[in-house]
This record gives C-alpha cells, sequence and structure tokens, in this order.
C-alpha cells in the first residue's frame, strides 16, 4: 500500500512539475518495482520468516487478495503457514499411525 500510494504521488509531481514523459517513465519504473516486489522479494523473505514455499505464499496472496482484497492478500500468507503446519504436525502422523 505504502508503494502504491508513494507511487501516485511521484507521478502527480512528475506530471505536474516536468512534463508527461517524466511521469510515464516514473509510472512504468513503480510498476515494474511493485511487480517484483511481489514476486521475487516477498515470497523470499516469507520462506524464510515462516518456512512457506514461495509458490505457496504467492498462490495464497493472489487467492486471498481475490477473495477479500489487500486484507485478504495479507492475512492469506499466515493461514497458508497455519494449514502447513496443521498437515505436518496432525495430519502427517495421524496417517502414519494407521
Amino acid at each position: 500500500m505504502g508503494t502504491l500510494t508513494g507511487s501516485i504521488v511521484i507521478a502527480l509531481s512528475q506530471f505536474l512539475l516536468a512534463d508527461g514523459t517524466v511521469a510515464l517513465i516514473a509510472i512504468i519504473y513503480y510498476l515494474i518495482y511493485m511487480q517484483i516486489e511481489a514476486y521475487v522479494i516477498s515470497p523470499r523473505i516469507m520462506n524464510k520468516a515462516v518456512s512457506v514455499p514461495g509458490s505457496i505464499v504467492v498462490i495464497a496472496a493472489l487467492a486471498g487478495g481475490s477473495l477479500l482484497g489487500i486484507l485478504g492478500a495479507l492475512v492469506a500468507i499466515p493461514v497458508a503457514a497455519s494449514i502447513i503446519i496443521i498437515v505436518k504436525e496432525v495430519t502427517i502422523p495421524a496417517q502414519a499411525e494407521r
């Protein structure tokens, strides 16, 4: 959310103070930055922080964002981590006992 707000402020200020080309370059730069942050950097950080694979982080964030918007995307990663823990600690040992 902060990156989006910052990019809007920078793009508007460049559009008002400079020409449209500089504003367009700023918008393209921030769009690329947000995509890299969302699909490369954040999954790696979450993988190290909560031991959730990057692909699960991306899928959970996309699903949560589609269902509940920004709040859903934020809540989806801890929910995915909880599901993985439940499967590893409860489901797999219960199946091994049978």
